[in-house]
């Protein structure tokens, strides 16, 4: 006991000095001066309390369904933050690998009142998750010091508070509760306890078998946490295990350091030896609470621990992943974490986890036996499945296989259909499902392996699939629909379903189905997800024209991520042409955007941002542009099949870039355009791509004569050298086929070989080219004109100097005329 009590009094001591150290040092660091340590939850929290829901649901009647004890469930706790500005994602969850979720949160004032409920009780939500065997309890949120002291030292206004807390749990027919105070005043200790025994007395009688939580800190600066008392009164304390540098952190680093002490005294590690130390190793009541964020600062140098020049801005997983695709991830030892830098006119510093950074503080939780891991916050991985393959790894060894990413459906010519994704970890096969109109799918056909080519499929026809994973244990969700029209041909038009945004809006995955419709009209075409893209498992270069659907996409979940941009920018340099269409994609880059989204912006999207909300749902072509004649286009108010578009983007057309619709009553000078059309170079290139940019979605026009109407009118204007299922819209001569054959050996080293097939019969300028995966170039193989043959071309793994480059993944292109394909080959050294 004496041992505890120095080891109490040795911790206090530390944390006192370092408390005075860190605020001593962010004081005096640029661009933070008089700014006191918020945690995350604060700092969303104020960022989104006026947040207001697009998409509420009706109005509360009856009781929620009652929780049904899980088949399988994952073999520690799993506690999920979902907070109410992300509410509306609940639907998409992966109940398989929870346990409880967390509704962040309620209101509580002074006086023990909940002044804002932040629509709990959340009946949908409780519906879902009881009936997939996962609690829902309610969080209670107060982060005022004067409102906490209040409550906790008056026995009428805790009382009041329990009162409330638990008539609101009742009511809604949920689980618990859980407490996060922030900022508990010292002399407090001895009453949150008292107030913590009273909250939990109360639900376990009213509610057995009810979850109680408390929301504790990484590090007790104040001692005001009892924790080994606590432990003993609740079901579980969730400890913060982030924010080790926050948003006005002096210098840029971990938000989550594993171990370490090049970023100072404290880390996860010390955290939870601390808790165990105080607690007597009561492990069976911690829960490590874990991020699914990180934070981007500006910063002084690219160096490590580089001074940050202003507050950093908090980023989704869901953002960070490619952006470190995109800047090169970067990995720090001593904290066990990933990062990444770039320089958009000032130095940027990415901090946050990945799935192996968080892979390796499960493990951790696994060998200190705690009770289970915290997330803060569900949805924050939009729908990427890294971090949950990670969890599902750790803890879910009995939970179904996780969704399927990275998805496309791609002509193999013949009759022939490649339907393929990223394979699933645990996964022992997958369902392919397919339908003629992409609302009526068949049954599905289970596949051993995530890539697979199906036959006999018609060139009169269109069809959709999606995709699931499959275990002993069950079966994941499923995949987005995409589509794919057949031809023996060459395939020039890609369809990229890019919505990946759940909340605020409507999400139906199947947005492809507006699109292939009015498209093959005249053009044969494949179609992918986002996710491909990014991983380069599609490139963008293989196709002449490319449509890119945005939907409402923006603000978490990105319009277009850093490496989007690069992509796409490769692309319209090298003569491609777009069509992009989205009622966010200018508020995100422009109004929400860095420095660098601004000049993509405007370099290849050839538009001014205006404003955020033009009030109308409809729009006329110009008398300059592409849709003169079109009188009315149409969108959705939400009463029309997809979804409310009521932040449709203003935009005015720069550059060389024409005005080609415009918003009904409302004058483009003043409140922008609908529409803009460009041909021309972009960037610094002097090859002419051409662009076609709404700012609203193409997808939500109706009725579908109109939406035919608009993507005739588009397509005629990109241009007509596709391979078509009739005769292409816009009037071109016939160019030389062509066909580039994979190149052997593949992987590599020190040499491959690439052929490919000319089947024309004019000679034409023919250009062979290797890139790495950011778009630079690396060697010219070929530039010179040649007429029909096979031809064969050797590279032994030089740039255009000579030098031997890196082991990695590089991209080989072939342009004859104005048409080109691009595959990927791995060089290993």
């Amino acid at each position: 006991m004496k041992k505890q009590i120095f080891f109490v009094t040795f911790v206090a001591l530390i944390s006192t000095f370092f408390a005075g150290w860190i605020q001593t040092k962010s004081s005096s660091s640029q661009g933070t001066a008089g700014q006191h340590f918020r945690s995350t939850h604060q700092v969303e929290w104020e960022r989104h309390r006026n947040f207001l829901r697009k998409d509420k649901e009706p109005a509360f009647e009856g009781t929620p369904v009652v929780l049904i004890p899980k088949n399988a469930a994952p073999n520690k706790e799993i506690f999920g933050y979902l907070p109410y500005w992300v509410f509306s994602n609940y639907p998409n969850l992966n109940y398989n690998l929870l346990t409880t979720i967390a509704y962040f949160g309620a209101e509580v004032d002074a006086q023990g009142n909940l002044t804002n409920l932040h629509d709990w009780p959340a009946p949908g939500l409780i519906n879902k998750a009881h009936s997939e065997g996962v609690r829902v309890v309610l969080t209670a949120v107060s982060f005022n010091s004067n409102s906490i002291a209040s409550i906790l030292s008056d026995s009428t206004r805790r009382t009041r508070l329990v009162n409330n807390l638990l008539t609101q749990v009742q009511s809604a027919n949920a689980d618990g509760i859980q407490i996060d105070f922030e900022g508990v005043p010292s002399g407090q200790r001895a009453n949150l306890t008292t107030f913590m025994t009273e909250l939990t007395d109360a639900f376990h009688s009213a509610i057995p078998g009810s979850f109680v939580t408390i929301f504790t800190p990484a590090v007790d600066w104040s001692d005001v946490f009892d924790y080994f008392s606590l432990a003993q009164i609740t079901d579980g304390l969730v400890i913060s295990g982030y924010d080790y540098h926050w948003s006005a952190a002096p210098t840029a680093g971990p938000v989550s350091p594993l171990t370490g002490t090049r970023w100072g005294f404290f880390n996860v590690t010390w955290t939870v030896s601390d808790y165990l130390s105080k607690t007597f190793s009561n492990t069976s009541k911690l829960i490590l609470g874990l991020p699914f964020y990180g934070f981007d600062w500006p910063t002084a140098s690219d160096a490590l621990e580089a001074a940050t020049t202003d507050v950093g801005e908090s980023i989704f997983y869901s953002e960070a992943y490619p952006n470190a695709l995109q800047y090169g991830r970067l990995w720090d030892e001593e904290s066990q974490s990933p990062w990444y830098k770039y320089n958009d006119g000032q130095w940027h510093q990415g901090w946050y986890d990945d799935s192996l950074s968080l892979a390796k503080k499960f493990e951790f939780v696994i060998d200190q036996d705690l009770k289970g891991i915290g997330i803060w916050a569900l949805s924050y991985d939009g729908e990427r499945q890294e971090l949950l393959g990670a969890l599902a790894d750790a803890f879910g060894a009995t939970a179904p296989p996780l969704k399927p990413t990275a998805f496309y459906v791609l002509n193999m010519g013949d009759g022939r259909v490649q339907i393929a994704s990223k394979a699933v970890s645990g996964a022992t096969g997958y369902n392919i499902y397919k339908s003629t109109d992409g609302d009526n799918f068949d049954q599905g056909t289970e596949f051993p392996n995530a890539l697979n080519v199906l036959s006999n499929f018609s060139p009169d026809s269109t069809y959709y699939f999606k995709m699931s994973a499959i275990n002993g244990n069950g079966e994941s969700n499923l995949t987005e629909v995409l589509a794919v029209h057949p031809t023996s041909g060459q395939v020039g038009l890609l369809i990229v379903n890019g919505v990946d945004r759940t909340i605020g809006t409507v999400n139906t995955f199947d947005f492809v189905k507006r699109f292939a419709p009015a498209v093959t009209t005249g053009y044969a075409f494949d179609s992918c997800s986002n996710e491909a893209i990014e991983n380069g498992d599609i490139l963008l270069a293989q196709y002449e024209i490319v449509l890119w659907i945005s939907g409402e996409e923006g603000t978490a979940n990105e319009s277009f991520s850093q490496r989007e941009q690069s992509l796409l920018a490769q692309f319209l340099e090298s003569g491609g042409k777009l069509f992009i269409s989205g009622s966010e994609i200018g508020y995100d880059l422009v109004e929400r955007g860095s420095t660098a989204d601004k000049s993509f912006y405007r370099t290849y999207f050839k538009a001014q941002y205006v404003r955020d909300k033009v009030a109308t749902h409809s729009a006329s072509g110009t008398s300059a542009g592409i849709f003169n004649g079109v009188s009315s286009v149409t969108f959705d108010n939400g009463a029309h099949g997809t979804y409310n578009v009521d932040f449709p983007d203003g935009i005015k057309p720069v550059d060389g870039a024409v005005l080609s619709m415009a918003y009904n009553g409302f004058s483009a000078a003043s409140f922008g355009g609908a529409g803009i059309q460009y041909a021309g170079p972009f960037g610094n290139s002097t090859i002419a791509g051409k662009l076609v940019y709404l700012g609203f979605p193409f997808e939500t026009i109706y009725p579908e004569s109109s939406r035919d109407l608009v993507m005739k009118a588009v397509l005629k204007f990109l241009g007509g050298t596709l391979t078509g299922v009739e005769a292409p819209l816009a009037e071109t001569a016939p160019i030389n086929e062509f066909e580039l054959i994979r190149n052997y050996p593949n992987p590599f080293n020190p040499s491959t070989t690439i052929v490919f097939r000319l089947t024309g019969s004019a000679p034409l300028r023919t250009r062979l080219k290797i890139y790495n995966l950011r778009g630079q170039e690396i060697i010219t193989l070929m530039d010179e004109s040649k007429s029909v043959g096979r031809y064969s071309v050797q590279w032994d793994g030089r740039d255009s100097l000579g030098k031997l480059v890196a082991s990695g993944k590089f991209i080989y292109r072939l342009q004859v005329g104005v048409r080109a394909q691009a595959k990927t080959m791995t060089l290993l050294r």
